[in-house]
């Protein structure tokens, strides 16, 4: 399967990110054990010697509201544990199993941003050890995964060449004082069986303007807008890897049928240590931005791929109606550079094709919902800058979807086509394009393509008519009219919007498997 190689200087500066914000690194291909140190092997039992919590867990996290709240650790058989919740009047006990593992399921809790603490307690013959959990909130918890655009941190990163941070990384850096947001990423981890533990301490941070330097932009931004939106504590948990294939963060057991990504190098392995060994935590939800390494995949495999993945981790995590929203891929001039002159090639079309396929994840998969950016004008940037808007677009659908917000969350989205005399008629889903207007007061960028028998898509003129668009065919165009398209070329920049300011959604009107070519 042909691989998409993302710019070598750009990567580099999203491994030092990864270095900047992670504590520590496992070797690949090894497997994963809590406090190893504290653990002896007995004939074929490995015996755990020593008291612990997981990893996962730590001062000022989030525990997600309305759910119950596990905690989980290892001890030594014969030892009982006991868990005291400051809001809670019960203390819960347990025993480790023969492996030496325990858990204890607090009940669901509401919502409280005042500073809770746990105190777990470890006893075995009149000898006592504890460890307290403090400054814990009780709101919201989020994971955010994909690939690098899901790592890119909000600050500059310069000298690195392209490291500039997202626009006005400076201002948002120093407004970051959001003391009830709470910040963690899972630290790197590729491993060759699914684990229960991550390989070091998920470090929780306050929301501060130090903090959210290194930190995921697209998280961070998003659990900004869900945070000053509802005024409830949002627990953010960054689990992202640089350059990544979807069919790293899945299941082998899913894809072990489909030789095409169980074959691949790192098949199964990011989703063995680093999503895994978080299943136990109850969350609120998934956002995701990936795509960019799985561009060339055959048609429709990424479709099934995607919702194959979502449905794998709200099994793992047993909460079966998580919701998972996503970043449509950008425009993206892939090749820009490597044209001559340079340019790349503006009628190629095999990146929107993969659009499509991200789009139709959303039908095939319920509790889903799509983040559109092709209004973002970075296209010679695998990296863009702008993510901002685009974080908050997931938001949108979160506040809508899950916090009942009364908001506007998608953009316009083609209904249909309606012929009257040689011009086209667009009509969109209704409550879509209420206030259909540019984005930035100029003309409407000339995106609309249309084909007769002959396949060859011919740009059409258009113009904005109320809550529709009129398209026009270029002149001498061969009716009948079989097809029309909508920004769908690898990086057509659009500026369609309507008045809450979502850009439309790329559209075709036609079920033509092949790519077909465009002329300009």
């Amino acid at each position: 399967m042909p691989q998409f190689s993302e710019n070598k200087s750009l990567t580099l500066i999203l491994l030092f990110a990864v270095i900047l914000s992670c504590c520590k690194k496992t070797e690949l291909y090894t497997e994963n054990t809590e406090n190893s140190a504290d653990k002896i092997v007995s004939g074929n039992h490995v015996l755990v010697t020593a008291f612990s919590i997981s990893k996962v867990l730590g001062d000022n996290m989030v525990i997600q509201r309305d759910k119950p709240f596990v905690i989980w650790g290892q001890s030594p058989a014969g030892h009982i544990i006991d868990v005291k919740a400051s809001w809670n009047s019960k203390t819960f006990s347990t025993i480790p199993d023969i492996s030496g593992n325990w858990q204890v399921s607090l009940p669901a809790s509401r919502a409280n941003a005042a500073p809770q603490t746990i105190v777990i307690t470890d006893n075995y013959n009149g000898t006592t050890k504890f460890t307290t959990l403090k400054n814990l909130l009780i709101g919201d918890v989020w994971i955010a995964s994909g690939q690098s655009n899901m790592m890119f941190p909000v600050d500059s990163l310069e000298p690195w060449p392209g490291s500039t941070g997202v626009t006005n990384h400076k201002t948002e850096i120093a407004s970051a004082n959001f003391p009830a947001v709470r910040l963690t990423t899972v630290p790197y981890s590729r491993l060759t069986q699914p684990a229960d533990h991550v390989s070091s301490n998920m470090r929780w941070q306050e929301c501060t303007s130090a903090t959210v330097r290194t930190y995921s932009a697209v998280a961070y931004f998003f659990g900004r807008k869900i945070h000053k939106e509802t005024n409830v504590p949002v627990g953010l948990i960054v689990s992202a890897v640089a350059a990544t294939y979807c069919q790293e963060w899945i299941d082998f057991n899913i894809i072990k049928p489909y030789p095409i990504y169980s074959g691949t190098k790192y098949a199964s392995m990011l989703y063995n240590g680093m999503i895994c060994p978080l299943r136990k935590l109850s969350i609120k939800g998934f956002i995701w931005d990936q795509g960019e390494a799985n561009r060339y995949d055959p048609a429709d495999y990424y479709t099934q791929l995607n919702s194959a993945m979502i449905t794998n981790w709200r099994t793992a995590f047993k909460q079966a109606d998580l919701p998972f929203y996503f970043v449509q891929m950008t425009p993206l001039a892939a090749n820009y550079f490597q044209t001559n002159p340079w340019g790349d090639d503006p009628a190629a079309n095999d990146y929107a094709f993969f659009r499509e396929f991200q789009a139709n994840v959303i039908k095939r998969t319920p509790l889903t919902g799509m983040a559109v950016s092709m209004d973002v004008d970075e296209i010679v940037s695998i990296h863009w800058k702008a993510k901002r808007p685009v974080a908050e677009r997931l938001a949108a659908l979160a506040l809508r979807n899950e916090y009942k917000r009364n908001v506007q969350c998608v953009g316009p989205q083609f209904l249909k086509v309606v012929i009257q005399g040689n011009k086209g008629i667009i009509h969109f889903v209704a409550g879509t394009a209420e206030g259909l207007q540019t984005n930035n007061g100029k003309k409407l960028n000339q995106l609309f393509f249309m084909a007769g028998r002959d396949s060859v898509f011919k740009q059409a003129f258009a113009v904005i008519k109320g809550n529709t668009i009129e398209v026009t065919p270029p002149q001498g165009f061969k009716y009948p009219a079989l097809a029309l398209r909508y920004a769908f070329t690898n990086f057509a920049v659009t500026n369609l919007q309507n008045s809450a300011g979502f850009p439309a959604e790329p559209f075709r009107t036609d079920k033509w498997k092949d790519i077909q070519k465009t002329r300009l």
